[in-house]
């Protein structure tokens, strides 16, 4: 359960910041007279963006896990993997979709005019909010695993190397 907290910790993290980016962007925008999308609360769970929330969430997970279990453990094997896929899958296969279906809706648009709705994005994300994510997760887990009361065990781990 220590370790589902830290993961849910990082995410809605991760998540702030996109609103906190997010805002900064709309108001240079409106200041700059282009056009922009409002940030509103349904921002803090909006997919893709800077940083990925869900590259926060698994890194925060294999993070404590290799703190906790070893960084030779099996499980810190499967966890690692897991991110792996996760990330790979924003970048390798979410990025593509969002692309594709931005040009469909387009063509679908000048085809069949703009009666129809246009298919949702699924939106990926780019290689630098991949790292954000990467930062966002780690950073999050090392915090906790630090200065939380919530992991005694790790925390004794920093004395020593403290001495």
């Amino acid at each position: 359960m220590r370790i589902f907290l830290v993961c849910i910790s990082a995410w809605f993290t991760a998540q702030v910041i996109k609103v906190i980016l997010n805002t900064i962007k709309y108001f240079i925008d409106k200041a700059k007279g282009n056009e922009t999308k409002n940030v509103n609360i349904a921002t803090l769970f909006k997919l893709g963006g800077m940083p990925s929330s869900h590259t926060a969430t698994v890194i925060s997970l294999s993070t404590c896990v290799g703190a906790l279990e070893g960084f030779d453990s099996t499980i810190f094997a499967v966890s690692g993997v897991f991110a792996f896929i996760v990330m790979f899958d924003a970048f390798m296969v979410r990025l593509p979709v969002e692309k594709l279906t931005e040009a469909f809706n387009v063509v679908r648009e000048a085809v069949l005019g703009k009666d129809l709705k246009a298919l949702k994005k699924v939106e990926g994300h780019t290689i630098p909010e991949i790292i954000g994510g990467f930062i966002t997760g780690a950073g999050v887990a090392i915090l906790f695993l630090r200065y939380s009361p919530l992991f005694p065990e790790y925390v004794s781990i920093f004395e020593q190397f403290a001495k």
